[in-house]
């Protein structure tokens, strides 16, 4: 008997039953028998054998079968497959859903999900793509609804205004007690929408009863009115059905256009465009100090938010969220206050103005210390030593032994240096004094080096030493010791102390060019 093969999609590895290869594709790999299930290639159907197994028609039987049963049997099948549904009604839901995520259908749809994910060409959110386009008729239409159904959000507004604003102290404290108990126990907030739906239904319950009970008073009236004027025989008129309570007629209602409620919908939506637009143009006012338009500006904003981030989130670490909202909502409470709200409106010019104060004097200090990190960036000091060895004979003089030291040198001496009359700025910087300075108090500091070394120069700024350049002469204690002046060791036969060498610093500063100065700027932006 001849196959009857359907183009097929396959979720797994499946290979072909003539030619045992694998079938390839995203879509439609190959084909399946719908009698015996073979599976192959299209190209491979003709060479498949023949199929084995029958079509048959599984309803023939059934029918068969029900022609054939009794009445009584078809009554006991009937309540062995109610109970069996009862019985098994709970297991059911979860046996379809595993039915569904097993099935080939589930499969095949979540390839071509993998395929379309991959489509370019569709667009990525349904709503933005399918926007209605602008039409006079639609706005005028959209804008008269908008404002006719507002009401509810601008009461809301004004009621949370009332309530912060202790309108009624009773409402206001009951508030502020179920605010602290929520921050006590964040999750009571789970709570909210439930305690919402459930204000919502109850509001509609007593507003439908309230609508019904006079209908029914005036129908009441009516109807012992009528009896008594017709006597006891008449029929009394029928009483109208009251009307169905409508809960989008009670919090969203469509006004007349005439109406005082819709005129003032129409005041709530002038107010809040205004309020809207002001607060866009304070944005765009203040705009310049977050666009880099002034950088100095821009950089001490970003430099105090990086210090507020640290100190928030230390803050965060350390004291619990919910003892933060709680102190900030008892402080709105109370600072909303007719108490609290006067004493700010008597006090706040001082205080604003010692905040003033206080603001200029830190703006001050970090402008002074921002231009001494700035000036020890672009400037330098520069030091250059000069070296003298005693002679015999000759006394202190430039002059060394081989293999030292050079006349001039930096502190170390490895590096020799040109005498200060020739020695330029280094490359990038330029002099900003005309002439070297004599060091004659010490310490010796070199920017260079990064090191600072603490001596105590004696006549002529000159600090002696042995012959190793070692052990520094200090001069101050004998000082101090003695009570006496001390003198350089000007004897040329003899040295003071064994003090052969002796060295003295010469500083001249220079500063980065501006040139550099912006390039180097302008790497670190970015």
């Amino acid at each position: 008997m001849s196959h009857s093969f359907v183009a097929s999609n396959f979720s797994r590895l499946t290979y072909c039953d003539h030619c045992q290869g694998l079938l390839w594709g995203l879509v439609k790999q190959g084909c399946r028998c719908s009698g015996c299930g073979a599976v192959c290639h299209q190209y491979c159907q003709k060479n498949i054998p023949a199929c084995t197994i029958e079509k048959t028609e599984p309803y023939n039987h059934q029918r068969q079968r029900s022609n054939t049963d009794s009445p009584a049997a078809k009554s006991l099948r009937s309540l062995q497959q109610q109970h069996s549904s009862d019985t098994f009604d709970t297991s059911s839901s979860l046996t379809k859903l595993k039915r569904i995520a097993t099935s080939d259908e589930f499969q095949n749809v979540l390839v071509s999900a993998a395929i379309n994910s991959t489509d370019t060409t569709q667009p990525v959110n349904d709503y933005l793509a399918n926007l209605p386009p602008l039409n006079p008729q639609n706005t005028a239409k959209n804008f008269s609804r908008f404002v006719s159904r507002c009401g509810p959000m601008f009461a809301a507004r004004d009621n949370v205004i009332l309530l912060l604003s202790w309108n009624k102290p009773i409402d206001t404290l009951v508030a502020l007690l179920i605010y602290c108990i929520v921050c006590l126990h964040p999750k009571l907030v789970l709570l909210v929408p439930h305690v919402i739906l459930l204000q919502l239904i109850i509001t509609g319950y007593n507003k439908r009863k309230n609508t019904d009970s006079p209908q029914l008073k005036t129908s009441s009236s009516a109807s012992t009115t009528t009896t008594s004027s017709t006597g006891s025989a008449s029929i009394p008129a029928p009483v109208p059905a009251p009307s169905r309570f409508s809960f989008a007629a009670a919090f969203f209602p469509a006004f007349d256009e005439a109406s005082p409620e819709y005129l003032k919908n129409m005041q709530n939506l002038q107010n809040m465009m205004g309020e809207m637009s002001d607060l866009y143009d304070l944005c765009a006012s203040n705009a310049h100090h977050f666009d880099w338009s002034s950088e100095q500006d821009t950089m001490r904003i970003f430099q105090g938010a990086l210090v507020s981030l640290g100190l928030l989130c230390l803050g965060i670490w350390f004291v619990p969220l919910n003892i933060i909202f709680l102190v900030g909502g008892i402080s709105m409470f109370l600072l909303n206050t007719r108490f609290a709200k006067f004493v700010m409106k008597e006090m706040l010019p001082q205080v604003t103005e010692i905040g003033q104060s206080q603001m200029d004097s830190a703006v001050q200090w970090y402008t002074q210390v921002e231009k001494r990190l700035d000036d020890q960036a672009n400037f330098k000091e520069l030091s250059l030593y000069e070296n003298q060895r005693w002679w015999s004979g000759s006394g202190f003089i430039p002059h060394m032994l081989p293999d030292e030291r050079g006349l001039w040198s930096d502190f170390s001496g490895a590096i020799e240096l040109a005498p200060k009359e020739e020695l330029p700025a280094p490359k990038g910087y330029h002099w900003i004094e005309d002439n070297w300075s004599l060091d004659k108090t010490g310490p010796w500091t070199d920017d260079t080096l990064g090191l600072e070394v603490m001596v105590y120069p004696e006549s002529g700024g000159w600090v002696y030493s042995d012959n190793n350049w070692e052990n520094v002469r200090n001069n101050n204690n004998n000082n101090n010791n003695n009570n006496t002046t001390a003198t350089p060791p000007s004897d040329i036969n003899t040295p003071k102390d064994k003090s052969i060498t002796r060295r003295r610093r010469w500083v001249r500063k220079c500063e980065l060019d501006m040139s550099r100065k912006y390039s180097l700027t302008e790497q670190i932006t970015l």
